[in-house]
């Protein structure tokens, strides 16, 4: 799983890098997407907002919502198997 930075965008090389190892990009029309909150305060109604958001260019059945238990600790090894076995990408957001 790479993360990206969408306001940077992908770099050239690292494209053509993941191309050459037979890695499809990532279909943000079709795709299954996690949303993952870092269980702040108002990180789900952050990502609520942005899955409906979506759901204006999307279907959005294939987009889940998904929690850390504590914003004090990191992401459980179990979320994270979950994450990269079940999605294309993930949207983390962090919130107060």
């Amino acid at each position: 799983m790479r993360i990206v930075n969408p306001a940077f965008g992908m770099q050239n090389e690292a494209a053509r890098d993941e191309r050459a190892a037979g890695a499809a990009p990532v279909d943000w029309l079709n795709d299954p997407i996690a949303i993952i909150s870092n269980s702040k305060p108002n990180a789900q109604e952050l990502l609520e907002g942005l899955r409906r958001q979506m759901g204006a260019f999307r279907k959005t059945d294939n987009i889940d919502y998904l929690f850390k238990d504590s914003a004090a600790q990191p992401a459980p090894p179990a979320l994270i198997d979950t994450v990269t076995k079940n999605y294309r990408a993930a949207i983390l957001a962090l919130a107060d």
